[in-house]
């Protein structure tokens, strides 16, 4: 009878399979209200990234204009970096002087690579801006909109602005994609 009394019953630890079902219950609840919001995050870094990537090259190009007192060209490349293409999705070149067609190695300034998953569209259609010696882009003012690859229907946009005298500012108002 003593011996009984003095052996103290311990419980065994864990979780029942009610609280386990229940936490996994909301995981996923948790998992599928928060995926969207993380999708829309990577699109809006892709999109800061092509801005930063823009606002870069043409401050490079602007500057390399003044600092040297020469012209300089940005433009979309093509696949060998010989010339100008139209697409400005693709990797830009900054160019000492006017030139658009056989570009040598000596007269690029530097090549920019393409923004992965970034549609952008220069809303003048040309195939190049050229800087001036004082850093103007006097007849290429216009608006680069910038949209991610895989922003699907209802997505937004960036929007950066050329000015005449170069400069590029971000449209606070976004724009459909």
């Amino acid at each position: 009878m003593g011996y009984h009394n003095n052996v103290q019953r311990r419980s065994a630890g864990g979780f029942t399979l009610l609280e386990l079902l229940i936490t996994l219950l909301l995981v996923g609840i948790m998992a599928a209200w928060g995926l969207p919001n993380f999708q829309a995050l990577g699109e809006r870094t892709a999109q800061t990234s092509a801005v930063n990537r823009l606002q870069s090259a043409f401050a490079l190009a602007r500057n390399t204009a003044i600092s040297q007192r020469r012209q300089m060209t940005i433009c979309p490349a093509t696949q060998d970096h010989t010339a100008c293409d139209d697409q400005w999705s693709h990797a830009l070149l900054i160019v000492k002087g006017d030139k658009t067609e056989s570009i040598q190695a000596d007269d690029i300034l530097r090549v920019v690579p393409a923004q992965q998953n970034t549609e952008v569209a220069y809303s003048r259609g040309w195939s190049r801006i050229r800087y001036s010696t004082l850093g103007y882009t006097s007849g290429y003012n216009g608006s680069f909109s910038i949209c991610s690859g895989n922003g699907g229907e209802g997505s937004q946009g960036k929007k950066l602005v050329l000015s005449q005298l170069g400069r590029l500012r971000i449209d606070k108002t976004p724009i459909d994609c």
